[in-house]
């Protein structure tokens, strides 16, 4: 996993992210639970990604302005 993630769409924003080993973006939902029901209907098992949270609010980077 990287240091950090950059995830400039706001659709993400308050939604659970699945993310390969490539660190593509493979589905997102409201809840873990939601997100792992529709990526095992797809075929992805457990191992082949992580989740990660993205908050509804985040703070402004001062650097990308």
């Amino acid at each position: 996993m990287p240091e950090s993630l950059v995830v400039k769409d706001p659709k993400y924003l308050g939604k659970f992210i699945a993310v390969d080993e490539d660190f593509n973006i493979i589905g997102y939902a409201d809840s873990r639970e939601e997100l792992e029901r529709e990526l095992a209907r797809k075929g992805y098992s457990i191992t082949d990604y992580d989740i990660i949270y993205v908050p509804k609010s985040l703070k402004k980077d001062s650097e990308s302005q």
